[in-house]
């Protein structure tokens, strides 16, 4: 039986997604496919807010994995097991 990653949202992030945080049942896959994961269980499209049109981050967007940046890692091919806490930002608004 698989364990689960916790997914956080925080920011603008979390009244898209509607919800603060859920928890997705996965062992061993990428971020990506957690996001994907994560946005279906959410039932409210978000990863338009993070991935630009070619899928990549948008500048500004970050993803932690257990408290490291994605960035500094394998990005969007960096590996979340069971146990694991991914926390979700998107690029800030302003002006």
């Amino acid at each position: 039986m698989a364990g689960s990653i916790s997914v956080k949202f925080f920011g603008l992030l979390r009244p898209r997604a509607r919800t603060a945080a859920l928890e997705i049942a996965a062992d061993d896959l990428t971020v990506i496919a957690a996001l994907r994961l994560a946005e279906e269980k959410a039932g409210h499209a978000f990863l338009d807010d993070l991935l630009d049109s070619d899928r990549g981050l948008l500048d500004g967007t970050i993803i932690l994995v257990n408290g490291e940046n994605i960035r500094l890692r394998q990005g969007l091919e960096t590996h979340v097991r069971a146990g694991d806490e991914l926390a979700l930002f998107s690029p800030a608004g302003g002006g």
